[in-house]
């Protein structure tokens, strides 16, 4: 174990607070979730409990023997299938963390200099001009 790392191990999640438990049991699904995990409410209720009072924690491992999986009606997956899981996972992992590819442009696409070059001059318009543009923009209509 690396220095500041900490495990804890608990049996059942702790209890939690009236309030809490009372918003979770408003879920209608959670009584049916529990059923399929194979846990009481109440366990299951104290578990989504302890995960929302301590954001920052992640579910610990949970080890089966084969003989528990086979009961549970499982297959135990073999070393192979095991190690490709591994692989991919850490392949994905691998992934998210390489660079995008994406390179910051080296220079400008286009050179202007910074100073320099004369600036426009507005010029008096030409009446004759303008009124073409309103036709050709704007055509009455009828």
């Amino acid at each position: 174990m690396s220095e500041g790392t900490t495990t804890e191990h608990l049996d059942a999640a702790p209890p939690i607070k009236p309030e809490l438990r009372a918003k979770i049991l408003s879920d209608p699904n959670v009584a049916k979730m529990a059923a399929e995990l194979g846990l009481t409410v109440d366990e299951f209720v104290n578990q989504i409990g302890y995960f929302m009072n301590n954001p920052d924690t992640e579910p610990g491992f949970l080890m089966v023997t084969d003989e528990k999986l086979r009961e549970m009606g499982v297959e135990p997956p073999s070393a192979e299938a095991l190690e490709a899981n591994v692989r991919a996972s850490v392949a994905v992992i691998q992934a998210g963390q390489a660079p995008s590819g994406f390179e910051a442009a080296r220079k400008n696409a286009v050179d202007m200099p910074s100073t320099g070059g004369e600036a426009l001059k507005s010029s008096a318009s030409n009446p004759d001009l303008d009124d073409a543009i309103k036709k050709a923009r704007y055509p009455r209509k009828g």
